[in-house]
């Protein structure tokens, strides 16, 4: 008479290899878990990292520069080309900077709202966006958002006409139609940095100049 074997132990319903395998296997879900958070933790510090610093500052002050000195004025009455304000109220943006600026387009160039705004993110840190919209199309009324840079930092911004700085545009007291202003003037401040300043001239407000205007008139013209 051959002898029989024995059926293997349960514990709770599994053998004891099948119970060493689901430990493997747990261990091993842990694990992979494990590094793609820890590859998703070193990319946030990595973005948060590219949005603090005086290199981050100065991009974010060169991407102002370029656009401000698009600003362009619409051909609409009493329509203001530039605003610029500022708040102390916890829910208002602490500075905005909107204008119009042409972007490309498929065959031609449109317009954009573009604004520049410093919201409060939290404590002493602030937040620099932008937002631009589209003057046309289905899209006016959903401005795609970018945060260009956030941390501990103040920024100002300054208008210029006649050499004269304004902190508000369009001016209070003006009563003719908006206009835009001559130059820009940004300041931005890092904790225990020097002053970042820039300032722009506004292109469409530069006089044009024939070809021929910076030469002498000859004798007997």
């Amino acid at each position: 008479m051959m002898p029989r074997h024995s059926a293997p132990r349960r514990l709770a319903g599994f053998t004891f290899v099948e119970l060493l395998l689901a430990l493997a296997l747990g261990a091993l879900v842990v694990t992979i878990l494990g590094v793609l958070l820890r590859g998703l933790f070193v990319a946030n510090e990595h973005q948060a990292g590219r949005l603090r610093g005086a290199p981050a500052a100065r991009a974010a002050l060169r991407q102002m520069n370029r656009e401000i000195a698009c600003a362009f004025a619409p051909p609409v009455e009493k329509l203001a080309p530039l605003e610029l304000t500022t708040s102390t109220e916890p829910d208002k943006p602490q500075v905005a900077l909107s204008f119009y600026a042409p972007v490309p387009a498929p065959l031609e160039y449109d317009l954009a709202h573009i604004t520049y705004e410093v919201v409060r993110a939290g404590g002493d840190r602030f937040a620099l966006r932008r937002l631009a919209a589209p003057c046309s199309g289905p899209y006016t009324n959903a401005p795609v958002t970018n945060l260009l840079y956030a941390g501990r930092f103040a920024l100002e911004i300054a208008v210029f006409t006649n050499d004269t700085p304004h902190t508000a545009w369009p001016l209070p007291q003006d009563k003719e139609q908006p206009a835009l202003p001559k130059s820009v003037r940004l300041t931005l401040t890092l904790p225990g940095q020097p002053p970042l300043a820039t300032e722009t001239l506004i292109q469409t407000m530069l006089p044009v100049r024939g070809p021929h205007a910076s030469q002498e008139p000859k004798a007997g013209d």
